[in-house]
C-alpha cells in the first residue's frame, strides 16, 4: 500500500513525516535496475502479465548460472537457465526459469514475509490493470472481490497471486500521478525488523525513508492483507524510479528468515541497483554487508551481488558495454527530484 495516499489521508495511523523533497542520491545508487523474479515458464508468465500491464520484451537469453549469480545463491547445478528482461514502463523485470524443461510447483511466500513478498502495479480505475489480471486468473488474496477503499482520498488496494502463487498487489487511483497505462510503484518487503532494515537502506541510497507509520485495529487492512487483527509498522524509500516499501508484521508476527534467500526459489528473488560507480558503494557498504567480488556478465554489466539484514539478495550494477536501452536512463517516468 502506497504512503503518498494511505498516509497523508490517514488520521488514525501513527506517523513520521520525513521532506516530501526526494534527497539526491550519494555515491551513484541511480535507482532500481531490476527486480529479479524466479518463474516456472517465461512464455505462461509474459502472457499472464502482457493481459494487464505493458511488459515489453527486452531480450530473453539462455545462460549459464554462474555467468550471473555467485554459486552460494543458488542450489541448481544446470549448465544452462533462461532469461527473459522485460521492460514494464519505469524500471525493467528481470524473469529466470531455472528449470526450462520442467514445470515448477507454485510457491505460496506469506504475506507477512520474511522477504519480498509483492510488486505494486498502480493504474488508472478507467484502465484497471485489476480487472485484467483477474480475467487473467488472478488468485485473490485480498477478502473481497473488489480492490478495497480504505479511505475515501481515490486509492484502493488488493493483493492476489499469479499462476506462479507470487503475489502482486494492484492499486486502481481515480485521479492517477502520470498519464497513460499501469505502471510499478514499489516492490515490497516484509521484515522481522523495522528499524534495522530501515537503518540499511538509508545506508545503501544515502538517505531516510520518505516516511515511517504504524497501523493496528484496522479491519479494512486485515480485508487487504487476508489477516485478522493486523497491527505492522512500515516504512517507504523513494528511489529515482520507484519506492522500496517495507512492513514489519507484529500481528501475526514476521519471522526472522532461517538462512538467506535462494535464486532458484519461485517468486521474487532479488532487487538490482543502477550505479554509476560500483566499487564507491561496495566500499562503503562493507562493514554492512558483504558484497561479492565484481563480476562482467555477457550482457555487459558489471555486478557485485550481497544480502540486506533480512538476508534478501540485492545486486549493484554499473553498465560497461551494454546497450543504454537496458539502462534506466532510458525508461519512461524517470524523475529525478520528486518520484
Amino acid at each position: 500500500m502506497a504512503s503518498d495516499d494511505v498516509v497523508a489521508s490517514d488520521p488514525e495511523a501513527t506517523v513520521e513525516r520525513a521532506s516530501m523533497e526526494v534527497p539526491p542520491p550519494i555515491a551513484n545508487i541511480k535507482g532500481v535496475r531490476f527486480i529479479g523474479m524466479t518463474v516456472s515458464d517465461i512464455d505462461e508468465t509474459l502472457a499472464f502479465y502482457q493481459s494487464a500491464v505493458p511488459y515489453r520484451l527486452v531480450r530473453r537469453d539462455l545462460v549459464a548460472p554462474g555467468d550471473l549469480y555467485p554459486e552460494e545463491f543458488i542450489t541448481t547445478d544446470a549448465d544452462e537457465i533462461e532469461i527473459a528482461l522485460v521492460e514494464a514502463r519505469n524500471v525493467f523485470v528481470q524473469l529466470v526459469d531455472f528449470d526450462p524443461d520442467a514445470p515448477s510447483t507454485p510457491y505460496v511466500r506469506p504475506v507477512k514475509g520474511p522477504g519480498f513478498t509483492h510488486m505494486c502495479f498502480i493504474s488508472p480505475a478507467a484502465d484497471s490493470a485489476f480487472t485484467k489480471f483477474r480475467e487473467a486468473g488472478l488468485s485473490m488474496v485480498t477478502r473481497s472481490d473488489e480492490p478495497v477503499d480504505l479511505g475515501g482520498y481515490g486509492m484502493r488496494y488488493a493483493y492476489g497471486r499469479d499462476p506462479n502463487g507470487t503475489m502482486i498487489e494492484t492499486e486502481v487511483a481515480d485521479t492517477p500521478r502520470r498519464d497513460g497505462g499501469p505502471w510499478v510503484g514499489h516492490i515490497g518487503s516484509a521484515t522481522p525488523d523495522a528499524d534495522r532494515i530501515s537503518d540499511f537502506y538509508a545506508a545503501l541510497l544515502g538517505y531516510g525513508p520518505r516516511r515511517r507509520a504504524e497501523y493496528a485495529d484496522r479491519p479494512l487492512i486485515d480485508q487487504v492483507v487476508g489477516y485478522d487483527g493486523t497491527s505492522v509498522r512500515s516504512s517507504w524509500f523513494v528511489t529515482r524510479n520507484l519506492e522500496i516499501e517495507f512492513w514489519e508484521y507484529i500481528k501475526p508476527r514476521t519471522p526472522e528468515r532461517q538462512g538467506h534467500a535462494m535464486l532458484d526459489t519461485l517468486g521474487y528473488n532479488m532487487v538490482a541497483y543502477e550505479v554509476d560507480d560500483l566499487d564507491t558503494v561496495r566500499t562503503r557498504m562493507a562493514e554492512m554487508t558483504d558484497f561479492s567480488e565484481p563480476k562482467m556478465t555477457p550482457f555487459g554489466w558489471r555486478v557485485a551481488t550481497g544480502l540486506d539484514p533480512d538476508g534478501n539478495i540485492i545486486a549493484l550494477h554499473e553498465r560497461v558495454s551494454a546497450e543504454a536501452s537496458e539502462s534506466i536512463d532510458a525508461m519512461v517516468w524517470i524523475d529525478p527530484e520528486t518520484f
